[in-house]
């Protein structure tokens, strides 16, 4: 068994934010979009469901007006080499070329890396089940909710197959996101939505103070990562495991602190030593996943923030692997290893 660590540096997948970790306590129990209840650990109480199909992850992007949404979608789409839908409210606010927007059907735009971008204006249940109808269909759906929706409820839908929830992101407002948690007319709705998230993103950080920024969030929201950024720019990994391209990367913003990758391999592995070891990340670790091998069965692990998922899958594997992306200096070399062996 063995564990490794990397560091992006300088190359193409050096992420533009910067991150600062939040020290907390656990969060409290609470009760998921899907109505499944969740430990103080974010760990799912009930056992894992087998499923007979890939399903589709999806990334539900959350703030209020102004906290660079849109802006984070854009960066996503021009460094995405997957095939993503963005399901948005409005095509005007992305950057899609004019003579795309004329080609497509006013609903759905194709972009040229094979990306999707569909409009909600149907709804997002009507959105969500036409490109269920899509062959092949996205690798990932990415759902802007509206300034003053509430993510939590977005989600709710994520849960119907053929899709499955993976992070609810929220975008907050350095310069305003103190003033906002406490106005009589919009705080209930911005509380509500650094509530619902597995990570926000302190944006505007080069406008702000983001350690006062990042109070507030741990006040609303304790337990939840927060990722600084200028312009919304973010590593990618963070949100949907992409790698960023060597083109698009020249656009990222310099002197942000690159996030750093820790991974272990064996054979297999008990459940609940991956559990315990779940419990027991940093708040630096900001993502979490892997393939366990039990023996009878593969187990696929997911923790992003403080929410951890375990998904039997209807298959076996021979080895064990686990990767953490997280702020520099997190995890020791070996950190992983003492705990799963």
């Amino acid at each position: 068994m063995r564990s490794a660590r990397s560091r992006p540096g300088s190359s193409p997948t050096s992420p533009c934010s910067k991150t600062t970790p939040t020290r907390s306590t656990p969060r409290p129990s609470r009760t998921s979009a899907s109505g499944a209840p969740s430990s103080a650990d974010g760990t799912s109480l009930q056992a894992p469901a087998d499923v007979s199909e890939p399903l589709v992850a999806v990334t539900v992007v959350g703030g209020y007006l102004g906290a660079g949404k849109t802006t984070l979608l854009n960066h996503l789409l021009a460094l995405a080499d997957e095939r993503i839908a963005v399901l948005v409210n409005d095509f005007g606010s992305l950057d899609i070329d004019a003579q795309l927007l004329d080609q497509g059907d006013g609903a759905t735009i194709t972009l040229p890396n094979g990306c999707i971008c569909c409009s909600l204006v149907d709804g997002l249940a009507t959105a969500l089940d036409d490109l269920a109808e899509l062959d092949p269909r996205p690798e990932r759906v990415v759902i802007e909710a509206s300034g003053v929706a509430d993510p939590a409820g977005i989600a709710a839908y994520c849960h119907r197959r053929p899709y499955r929830l993976d992070l609810v992101v929220v975008l907050a407002d350095v310069e305003a996101i103190a003033v906002q948690v406490v106005d009589d007319y919009v705080g209930e709705t911005v509380r509500g939505q650094l509530a619902a998230a597995d990570l926000v993103i302190l944006n505007k950080a080069d406008l702000g103070d983001t350690a006062a920024a990042a109070a507030v969030v741990e006040t609303h929201a304790p337990g939840v990562p927060t990722v600084r950024a200028i312009e919304a720019s973010i590593d990618p990994r963070v949100l949907i495991d992409l790698e960023p391209r060597a083109k698009a990367a020249a656009h990222l913003h310099d002197g942000g602190v690159p996030f750093e990758t820790w991974s272990w391999s064996g054979g297999r592995c008990d459940e609940e030593r991956v559990r315990q070891m779940a419990v027991e990340l940093p708040p630096g670790a900001v993502r979490a996943k892997g393939i366990i091998a039990t023996g009878n069965e593969a187990i696929a692990f997911q923790r992003v923030g403080a929410r951890s998922q375990f998904t039997r899958l209807k298959r076996t594997v021979d080895q064990s692997q686990i990767v953490v992306i997280g702020v520099p200096g997190t995890l020791d070399d070996n950190w992983l290893t003492d705990r799963l062996g």
